[in-house]
């Protein structure tokens, strides 16, 4: 490349930088649109960085990468799980033993947090999570399977549904966690079972064997269920997880 071109081309460069150094800056749209917290959410944010919540959780994609993004937490996760979860840990998270006012605080700034955008990529197919657990719970009544099911049901209504959505209409879940009620065909009974007590650190999913071999067997029995069953568990909830009409890219 001759000399005069080189020029040419970095001096192309540079303006390019320049142009779009300057749009971005004139751009005063995204200020309009900040959401400013309320002061109980502040608070939660303050007790966020305290603990250092960031190096193990991200929003909107940026922090740690050992626990799941917590963006849109807030309006997924029961007050009971949260609570737990911030007294007494859940499995490598610690236990902070905050007392009732700083859950309160930290439960204004998760549920603040969950109006101000999506933190995963979510399908453009709207899936009622409310709606798919009744599906679940009447499909448990109607057939019986057996207490080590319902056992099961209760342990991954407890521990797993933040993560974890049945049927959900695209390959992974609102956490990047797949649809359970599939599991069995892509991994095997032996798969899951072993998934649920030792984790797969390399996708974010934690242990579960501290809750016990029968809780782990409860688990997996319930995994099976639901795959076995799960024509019918979609049928009650309206034909939810039925089709993947969209490429699994198409985002929202």
């Amino acid at each position: 490349m001759k000399v005069v071109q080189r020029k040419l081309l970095m001096g192309g460069l540079l303006a390019s930088f320049a142009i779009q150094t300057g749009m971005v800056y004139a751009d005063d749209t995204a200020a309009t649109r900040f959401e400013v917290l309320s002061e109980d959410a502040l608070e939660g944010r303050r007790i966020w960085h305290e603990y250092n919540c960031q190096t193990c959780h991200q929003i909107h994609g940026f922090g740690g990468f050992l626990g799941p993004d917590l963006t849109n937490y807030g309006h997924r996760m029961t007050d009971e799980r949260l609570d737990q979860i911030l007294t007494a840990g859940s499995a490598q998270m610690p236990a902070f033993h905050f007392d009732e006012d700083q859950i309160y605080y930290v439960a204004s700034f998760l549920d603040e947090l969950s109006d101000m955008g999506v933190g995963v990529p979510r399908s453009v197919l709207p899936l009622d999570l409310g709606m798919v657990m009744t599906a679940v719970d009447a499909r448990l009544a109607e057939a019986a399977p057996g207490a080590e099911v319902a056992r099961g049901a209760l342990t991954f209504k407890t521990n797993c549904i933040s993560c974890h959505v049945p049927l959900q209409a695209t390959p992974l879940g609102l956490q990047t966690a797949p649809d359970l009620t599939t599991a069995i065909g892509r991994i095997g009974a032996a798969g899951v079972r072993d998934t649920i007590a030792n984790g797969r650190a390399e996708r974010g999913m934690q242990a579960w064997g501290h809750l016990g071999d029968e809780a782990v067997a409860d688990l997996t029995a319930f995994v099976q269920w639901m795959n076995a069953d799960r024509d019918a568990i979609s049928a009650a909830a309206g034909g939810a997880g039925d089709a993947q009409p969209i490429p699994w890219w198409e985002y929202r």
